[in-house]
């Protein structure tokens, strides 16, 4: 009965990856939405059925099964089959399969990528550039393969179908094979976890941190990008280090796995860290032995990292050392730290709410677990600085901080410990938790109140709970601010006595960063909450004419000023004296420190001012003011202001 049961799950497995891979066609012929998911309730039913029959296989490999069989529908039906970086990377796999080298013109051509700067002729090779990893393509290599069947399957039917790696069989199969590598990471890290806990913590805390954080968006959504692989690795990598490494074989392991971990995502370089760590441990008691594991290590990868090695070679004609991306790229002694964890802009945390649970809980396995903890916290760091060192560090169009892959692991191990000291306290202290769980439905009561109070509700008639629900979170943000954007909204608000829901706004915005930015413009009007600052009004019209102005009407009134580096900048204040008002002299403030000032006119005009790169942060408050704080008459009208690049004066401009 159990094989019987296990042949017929297998073979609706094997269906429903044909169908994913070659985009709906079965051997049986097309397949409609509910033939995939007849196939899908027949292999769970199937599953339930042999988990029934019992057998030596624990409850969480059936529930990992399940939560396989459920994503197929998703990147079947769901999954945005190439976009972004995600073409470039495939550029590499079909390249490779159906021409045998990296003359990479015809698959951007293909794609649809050719006009693009990163994919311009290099100069010394005369080859179009490909300043991607090449790991990624390198895994995908069997899928595409896969897709051949997929074709095939498509003319078995009559839709003719290119062999081509371009059509959409290849692409399903690539996107199939990202699936199978998150899901076959999520395997490892469950093996990793239960080291320390449970099975059963061990596959929620997996299921937790994957599923529940920005990976699985890799995984379902967007498959064919490099997160599910450096993910796979970056875990395999990590569970064979807490084995404990002891000979040169060990290490050279170890190396391997490195090696290839780095040809899918270049920082996955900082995992390296663990066995140095290992070995300089080793090192204070026998120098010798461990320098011939350092060896072995060094060795093993770069044979591992020899394709990109290689790549490099016939694409750029050298060897890089760094990475082809640019001077610019990395910021080094300038780090985003606060923005690539808090801010809305794909911060880690305001993105994936269950990390920062998971960071907290990391916290007690390190005092629980020095030995692994210290070292594993140390890597954290690393790769946190390094990915807030990118100068795009939102990773452009990213699900979350996509770049954290590679410390999953980490997260788990926090999240599962986490888990098992909250079971703990509810075993131990149920009261407090019911009492916790009452004090909940209090403070929803309360927003519901508050609603009715100030006239949201109607008081005699029909309402809308959708409008109530959207009132009570407005008003809980305003109290409180977005609670995963925490310590950092607070301090904003703090410091600048604005509402902490500006922060989710303001930071992540840039006036002259190379990738999407603000144009040197901060234009007042419906556009500007996320600059305005205290001391305006309202939105008005200037002279009658439709153009957005707000006017000054306390002292000091300010702007925020988002900028990315520091340089000398002019500011040019598009402004005018209020309608029957005297002209004042404004003095203009930038961080607290005097800039200068200039006297209005009643038409509107533009003031120009010299703002020297020592001046700049990254938050920025540029203030108007009269001096006179007693007047309460309004002093300025501004429409915009603009800023310019200029050439760096920090020397011949002083504090005036």
């Amino acid at each position: 009965m159990r094989r019987a049961i296990g042949a017929a799950f297998g073979l609706l497995a094997l269906d429903l990856i044909l169908i994913v891979s070659s985009g709906g066609f079965s051997v049986l012929g097309p397949v409609t939405p509910a033939g995939v998911g007849l196939r899908v309730a027949a292999s769970l039913l199937l599953l339930a059925l042999r988990y029934r029959l019992g057998g030596r296989v624990s409850p969480q490999w059936y529930g990992y099964l399940a939560i396989l069989l459920l994503c197929l529908p998703l990147v079947h039906f769901r999954a945005y089959r190439l976009r972004g970086d995600g073409m470039w990377y495939y550029a590499y796999t079909r390249s490779l399969v159906f021409d045998r080298d990296l003359d990479l013109g015809n698959e951007y051509r293909g794609l649809g990528v050719a006009q693009f700067r990163g994919s311009q002729p290099v100069r010394e090779t005369g080859l179009p550039r490909n300043t991607f990893p090449i790991g990624a393509g390198l895994l995908w290599i069997p899928f595409v393969l896969l897709g051949h069947v997929g074709v095939w399957l498509r003319n078995l039917h009559g839709v003719v179908t290119a062999y081509d790696g371009f059509t959409d069989p290849y692409l399903h199969a690539t996107a199939l094979g990202g699936l199978l590598m998150g899901w076959l990471g999520l395997l490892v890290l469950d093996r990793l976890l239960r080291r320390w806990f449970s099975p059963g913590v061990a596959f929620a805390a997996s299921i937790g941190t994957v599923m529940g954080g920005f990976l699985f968006w890799y995984m379902g959504y967007q498959p064919i990008y490099t997160q599910a692989p450096s993910f796979l690795l970056a875990t395999v990598f990590i569970a064979r280090w807490v084995r404990g490494p002891k000979t040169a074989r060990d290490f050279a392991v170890l190396g391997l796995i490195l090696g290839a971990a780095s040809c899918v995502r270049w920082q996955n370089a900082i995992l390296g860290f663990l066995p140095l760590w290992t070995l300089a441990g080793m090192g204070l008691e026998r120098v010798w032995p461990a320098v011939r594991k350092a060896a072995a290590l060094a060795a093993a990868f770069l044979l591992a990292f020899a394709p990109q090695l290689v790549a490099w070679k016939i694409l750029f004609d050298r060897y890089y050392v760094g990475v082809p991306i640019g001077e610019d790229y990395m910021r080094w002694n300038h780090p985003f730290l606060q923005e690539v964890l808090f801010s809305s802009r794909h911060g880690l945390f305001s993105w994936s709410p269950v990390l920062m649970l998971a960071a907290v809980g990391f916290l007690f396995f390190l005092r629980r677990e020095p030995r692994f903890g210290i070292p594993l916290v140390f890597l954290l760091a690393g790769l946190t600085y390094v990915n807030a060192s990118v100068s795009d560090w939102w990773a452009g169009g990213s699900f979350g901080a996509r770049r954290f892959d590679s410390a999953i692991p980490i997260f788990a191990l926090g999240l599962a410990t986490a888990m098992q000291g909250t079971m703990g306290f509810i075993r131990r202290r149920p009261g407090a938790v019911l009492g916790l769980f009452l004090f909940a439905l209090v403070a929803l009561n309360v927003l519901f109140m508050e609603q009715y109070r100030s006239g949201r509700l109607p008081v005699d008639d029909t309402m809308s709970w959708e409008t109530a629900a959207g009132g009570m979170l407005e008003d809980f943000f305003d109290g409180v601010g977005y609670p995963f954007s925490f310590p950092a909204n607070w301090a904003f608000a703090l410091r600048y006595d604005r509402p902490k829901t500006q922060y989710d706004l303001l930071v992540g915005k840039y006036l002259f960063h190379w990738h999407n930015n603000l144009g040197g413009v901060i234009d007042l009007g419906v556009s500007d909450p996320p600059f305005i600052g205290n001391g305006w009004s309202t939105v008005i019209d200037w002279e009658s004419r439709p153009r957005e102005v707000r006017v000054a009407v306390s002292e000091p009134a300010g702007i925020f000023v988002p900028t990315d580096q520091p340089e000398t900048l002019r500011i040019l204040v598009e402004c005018a004296v209020p309608l029957r008002t005297e002209p004042r002299w404004i003095e203009v403030w930038l961080n607290g420190a005097r800039l200068g000032g200039f006297l209005p006119g009643h038409g509107m005009k533009e003031y120009e001012l010299l703002a020297p790169a020592l001046w700049w942060r990254r938050i920025n408050l540029l203030e108007f003011a009269t001096g006179d704080e007693s007047s309460t008459d309004p002093f300025l009208v501004v429409d915009r202001i603009r800023f310019e690049r200029a050439p760096d004066s920090a020397g011949a401009f002083g504090r005036q």
